[in-house]
């Protein structure tokens, strides 16, 4: 029985969706993937979870049984519940059984549950997993499994996971440790081991090598070593009679200090400096992380395909510089297709709303984790607020803190901002500490896109921005009109984020706006600065009576958290 793809064995499959149910915090989510997916979220909300649950299905490690810890493994620690996770990929995997028929195979799923009866394989209530393939319909195909006797029926059963299956969505998944010896050739499935493929076949010097190399080995087995070499042989051997060998004299042990027939595997990353040499995984993490976005970025370069990398918190042990080139480099390569990425931050570098669509933002309230992300539905309304906002005004790493926030009040500029935190400090509330986000969305266009953005992905939030319609009376006839078509064009500007927010409530208007209240001319230079002296100079109980939408607005973000 064959058990290796036959049509799409050069296009590398993406996983395109992930089902959870009672696995730890995750009771039931179901999420969409992408070439690029970032799962952001505060502490122990469960980005972690999913991580690790997609790693179980797709990891180094094939699953089983002791895969899992019982019952923590289990929501609320009950083992009578089942663990189910699917991870679905495409293009799927094709199965050709012994009578050359053709199986798709979409997904597999990995269930921990307990048996409802007793029998060969145990008792009922004992625990056991099972890995299963599944087809478009989400069945266990049922295929040829021997071939075909003369004057017998064929026999059929379900079709069971082989290794070849499971290899073909496999998952090299980066945990927050970073490692060096995660990626280092000789671990099965790392990125160096896949860039070294193409040199172990150019390597046309094998046994050339082998010779010189056992002639240098030869100098390391000095007479200490040939003593050491020989009592822990001795020992060894009769320990093995201990145990019953009956081939213990045709046992020889001894030391080997690498594998001259796969000399790529005893490569190792060296940290050199003043003539002091030190193996790359000794050093501290920060260094080694550095190491580690070395080879990714050797992989870009010089790469072909990697398959699916997962990357538990990119951003560890890397400076805010080194992040930015990180991401950079992951969407690239996310971009072309060189891999697909599925990592979970804390980091506003990594947590870009300006790519919205790869975003899913996990909350977890009580026991129970959710996942929010873009529906189809929502993405031309963003796109078309995205276009709209200036490019010079997009989401930066302040902008992106919040997708971390319990709750957002949206504001039209920078000295609104400044305003909004000088009055928060006078009422006697930190934003900071309540876990909320005030942020400059660098006019009125991009207030529109964050409004969607919160709606999307469910981030409580309020907005305060200006009406900016001014009178015309009192002014010359080209004054009067340049204002008209000034007052049209922000009454719009007005009409589309209340369209957008859907509810007054919601808005908080300054009228005409902030300057004016605060006596700040209209061509005024340095207006932020203008803002922070006005208002800090301004006695609590002598405000005046323009800014209570301000105050209203601080009151409101206060009372929700």
């Amino acid at each position: 029985m064959s058990d290796k793809p036959t049509s799409q064995k050069d296009h590398l499959p993406i996983l395109t969706h992930v089902r959870i149910r009672n696995y730890r915090c995750l009771e039931a989510v179901d999420i969409p993937l992408g070439p690029l997916t970032a799962f952001v979220g505060p502490n122990g909300s469960g980005k972690t979870t999913i991580l690790r649950a997609i790693d179980l299905v797709l990891g180094d490690a094939w699953p089983s049984l002791r895969s899992f810890r019982i019952p923590q493994d289990f929501t609320g620690f009950d083992s009578s519940k089942e663990i189910e996770i699917t991870v679905r990929f495409d293009p799927p995997y094709i199965h050709r059984d012994t009578i050359s028929n053709e199986y798709r195979v979409q997904a597999l799923r990995l269930t921990c549950k307990p048996y409802k009866r007793s029998g060969k394989w145990g008792e009922a209530g004992d625990l056991h997993a099972d890995l299963e393939p599944l087809n478009e319909n989400d069945q266990v195909p049922h295929v040829a499994t021997s071939p075909p006797q003369k004057g017998q029926k064929t026999p059929f059963g379900p079709l069971n996971v082989g290794t070849d299956l499971r290899n073909y969505a496999r998952v090299l998944f980066v945990d927050h440790r970073r490692s060096l010896a995660q990626h280092l050739p000789s671990v099965r499935g790392s990125i160096l081991g896949r860039l070294f493929q193409k040199a172990r076949k150019e390597f046309k010097a094998q046994e050339d090598f082998k010779a010189k190399y056992e002639v240098a080995m030869e100098t390391l087995r000095t007479e200490q070593v040939k003593e050491i070499e020989r009592i822990v042989a001795e020992t060894a051997k009769q320990m093995l009679g201990f145990l019953g060998s009956t081939a213990v004299q045709s046992v020889d042990i001894a030391f080997g200090f690498a594998d001259p027939a796969n000399p790529f595997n005893s490569l190792r990353l060296e940290y050199r400096e003043s003539g002091l040499t030190i193996p790359g995984e000794e050093l501290g993490l920060g260094i080694q992380s550095a190491m580690v976005v070395g080879v990714f970025e050797a992989f870009r370069q010089i790469g072909g395909q990697v398959g699916i990398v997962i990357i538990e918190e990119p951003e560890m042990y890397l400076h805010p510089q080194a992040q930015r080139y990180f991401y950079r480099l992951l969407c690239e390569m996310a971009d072309k297709r060189q891999c697909q990425v599925i990592y979970s931050t804390h980091s506003p570098v990594f947590s870009d709303v300006n790519r919205f669509e790869t975003l899913r933002l996990v909350r977890r309230e009580g026991r129970k984790t959710s996942v929010a992300f873009v529906q189809k539905d929502d993405v031309p309304h963003l796109e078309q607020a995205r276009n709209n906002f200036k490019i010079g005004n997009r989401f930066d790493a302040a902008r992106n803190e919040i997708l971390f926030a319990r709750c957002a009040l949206l504001c039209e500029g920078y000295g609104d901002r400044i305003a909004v935190l000088l009055m928060a400090e006078k009422l006697g509330f930190d934003p900071d500490a309540e876990g909320c986000a005030v942020i400059d969305c660098g006019g009125k266009a991009g207030i529109e896109l964050f409004v969607r953005v919160c709606q999307t992905l469910k981030i409580p939030f309020f907005v305060l921005h200006d009406e900016d319609v001014w009178p015309v009376e009192a002014v010359d006839d080209h004054e009067r009109q340049r204002r008209e078509q000034q007052n049209r064009s922000e009454q719009a500007a007005n009409q589309r984020i209340r369209e957008a927010v859907g509810d007054d409530n919601k808005i908080f208007m300054l009228r005409p706006s902030l300057e004016a209240i605060l006596g700040i001319p209209e061509d005024a230079r340095d207006k932020p600065r203008k803002v922070h002296e006005k208002v800090e100079g301004i006695g609590l109980y002598d405000l005046p009576p323009g800014l209570q939408p301000l105050i209203s607005a601080v009151e409101q973000l206060k009372n929700t958290t």
